[in-house]
């Protein structure tokens, strides 16, 4: 088991800076460096301050136009909580979403370190099985990789236990990154409540082989997770599995979301997110 991890640990090592060199550095840095914006004083509004700097409380405490300075965040933190679960056991043509999310867990803690970023990492699935407090350089990227391959018991995912990790244990303003494929407990209010205190992001691999096909007779199913059996009737309107949590529930909860690929989609579905970041539109 020791010997596979270390096998997982080496790929994944490799995979990363192949993705980075190839696509994502340039994409990462102008889509999350220095997007945070910090307080750090009031001050006499001057002409030609922006309004939407005005601090109206004080204003009207003090009788005269008080603006509120901003400092850019430069030095930030990433924080990724990544899921293990059993469902992620699953993929066309021999790629899995586990190996996706992996893949995508490592390339984006790749990518931060390049830039001089932190990082912090939470696996979970039921329970947490690994976490990672923030820090940067090149031993905790390997820390990173070791951890990404571990084995991790537990079939069913929960990523509340992740979520509340991020509220207690990391200060304000750090960009969380939530990978999951959301066949999990809804967490709300904790994913309110980091979504509040964060940046965060949510990101979903999709798989070919997630559409039913339109011609299918009706089957008996047993979720890996659930274990509840039930039998599915690949109809439109009866999805072969529902997901605890979609897109509105996650943006009315204050959490950006995107959806990545498996395989050779994942980097260019990765590209895209940090692109569309950096445009302000996520």
């Amino acid at each position: 088991m020791r010997a596979q991890a270390l096998r997982d640990a080496q790929d994944l090592r490799v995979g990363a800076r192949r993705d980075v060199s190839a696509l994502l550095a340039g994409a990462y840095c102008s889509a999350f460096r220095g997007r945070g914006l910090v307080f750090e004083e009031l001050r006499e509004y001057q002409p030609g301050d922006d309004a939407s700097t005005i601090e109206w409380k004080a204003t009207a405490r003090l009788g005269r136009p008080i603006a509120k300075r901003m400092r850019e965040e430069r030095d930030l933190l990433v924080a990724l909580l990544v899921d293990a679960s059993d469902s992620l056991d699953y993929g066309y043509a021999g790629e899995t979403k586990r190996a996706a999310v992996r893949r995508a867990a490592a390339a984006i803690a790749c990518a931060a370190v390049r830039s001089q970023d932190r990082v912090a990492l939470a696996t979970f699935s039921d329970p947490v099985h690994d976490t990672l407090r923030p820090a940067g350089g090149a031993v905790q990227l390997e820390r990173v990789f070791a951890c990404l391959a571990a084995e991790t018991p537990g079939r069913r995912s929960d990523a509340r236990p992740a979520l509340a990790w991020a509220i207690d244990t990391l200060p304000r303003h750090a960009l969380v990154i939530l990978i999951s494929d959301l066949f999990l407990p809804d967490p709300d209010p904790l994913l309110a409540r980091c979504a509040r205190k964060h940046d965060l992001l949510v990101l979903r691999p999709v798989d070919p082989a997630d559409g039913p096909p339109r011609r299918t007779a009706p089957v008996r199913v047993a979720p890996l997770e659930s274990g509840r059996r039930a039998v599915w009737r690949p109809r439109r309107a009866d999805r072969a599995v529902r997901t605890a949590l979609c897109e509105a529930d996650l943006r009315r909860r204050g959490a950006d979301y995107a959806e990545i690929g498996t395989g050779e989609r994942l980097v260019p579905g990765l590209q895209r997110v940090f692109e569309k970041r950096a445009g302000g539109a996520a």
